[in-house]
């Protein structure tokens, strides 16, 4: 029963890990998109430059610690994976 339960926690780990990872690339992508067309005239919107910056920031980190609890979960799961083997 107790294996079941740290599959579903890996699982969960995982999952969190993958979907913030895409929220974090998504965000920098946005950032990206809105510091690349800074210099453009035909904007529609406004352009605060600092915020797109502190986004673009924010994205990465995002997506580097959510790197980081799917390398945990992975190294996890090849130490279970080795125990009862």
């Amino acid at each position: 029963m107790t294996n079941s339960v740290e599959t579903g926690n890996l699982s969960s780990a995982f999952y969190a890990g993958v979907q913030g990872y895409n929220r974090g690339a998504d965000q920098v992508r946005e950032a990206a998109v809105d510091l690349s067309s800074a210099n453009n005239p035909n904007r529609d919107k406004p352009l605060n430059i600092n915020q797109s910056a502190v986004e673009l920031i924010s994205g990465n980190l995002q997506a580097e610690a959510s790197a980081r609890v799917i390398r945990s979960a992975d190294e996890t799961l090849g130490t279970i994976i080795d125990t009862f083997a």
